[in-house]
């Protein structure tokens, strides 16, 4: 097993994206008079939510991103817990001194809101979030290497994008693709990382806690 183990937020350790969709849906809507669909949503992925809504928010500024901020709040009281057997995993991978940071395209806020709601807020260190640039996983990952004297054979990441994939390649470190949210791109995850993607939480705990 590595040494450290990253985990993604969306998709992977909570099922996220109707939070997202209908936080981004109704602040679109509330600046633009515009109902956009999850596609339109997902288009933008990659960068953190700053980016995201100035792609969407033709008129983007400050007030758009507070507003985001409260819808955000307001649909994650309807989601409380990660997918189940992530709590296990993590609890299981501490006992065997695995360091778990969390790296993930979101941005700060609406991160630390999602730790907070299914109170994980203890569980990741470091907690590395995304930029309005575009994805970053790839240099985030080289970071933590360095910040804990290790090597790439010491690292992988639980994602569930094909682009985390991509990422890890690029950084030269092991992807255990997640399978298991409703939006998961299983057939392309399946062809990208046939060796190493996964249908349900406890399928990637058998792999690594058991081998």
């Amino acid at each position: 097993m590595e040494k450290i183990i990253a985990f993604d937020m969306d998709g992977t350790v909570a099922e996220t994206f109707p939070v997202i969709f209908d936080s981004f849906r109704r602040t679109v809507h509330d600046y633009t008079g515009k109902w956009i669909s999850n596609q339109v949503i997902l288009a933008t992925f990659g960068a953190n939510e700053i980016g995201m809504l100035k792609e969407l928010v033709p008129d983007y500024s400050d007030e758009v991103l507070k507003t985001f901020h409260e819808n955000y709040r307001r649909a994650h009281l309807q989601l409380r817990h990660p997918f189940e057997g992530i709590e296990k995993l993590i609890k299981e991978l501490h006992e065997r001194k695995v360091i778990t940071p969390m790296i993930t395209g979101k941005g700060e806020q609406s991160l630390q809101v999602s730790l907070d709601s299914l109170g994980l807020s203890d569980s990741f260190s470091p907690v590395l979030s995304g930029s309005p640039d575009g994805s970053i996983k790839a240099k985030q990952f080289g970071d933590v290497i360095k910040q804990y004297g290790a090597t790439k054979e010491d690292m992988a990441y639980i994602g569930d994008a094909p682009s985390d994939v991509t990422a890890c390649n690029e950084a030269g470190i092991k992807c255990y693709s997640a399978a298991w949210s409703i939006n998961a791109k299983t057939k392309e995850l399946e062809k990208l990382n046939p060796d190493d993607t996964y249908t349900s939480v406890d399928q990637l705990r058998e792999k690594l806690i058991n081998e």
